[in-house]
């Protein structure tokens, strides 16, 4: 399944995130804090979406296909 395009208003939400490096209407680039932030809530056995949402970005925006995979990307 292909992830979805983000509108200009979603991108500039992301954007406003000081865990978002760079958006495009494709890809979202999340800072190396962000994903410290997010590796160590998964090893609490917390949820991708959940652990989005205490981060401050709109899991409805990344897509639940996004916030799944960010499990599996690299820590580092």
């Amino acid at each position: 399944m292909a992830n979805k395009k983000f509108t200009e208003e979603e991108m500039n939400h992301l954007r406003a995130s000081p865990y978002v490096l760079d958006v495009s209407p494709s890809i979202v680039h999340f800072s190396v804090k962000f994903k410290e932030l997010f590796w160590n809530s998964i090893q609490e056995r917390k949820e991708p979406r959940d652990i989005v949402i205490e981060l401050g970005i709109d899991p409805d925006i990344l897509g639940e296909y996004r916030v799944n995979g960010l499990k599996s990307s690299p820590s580092h």
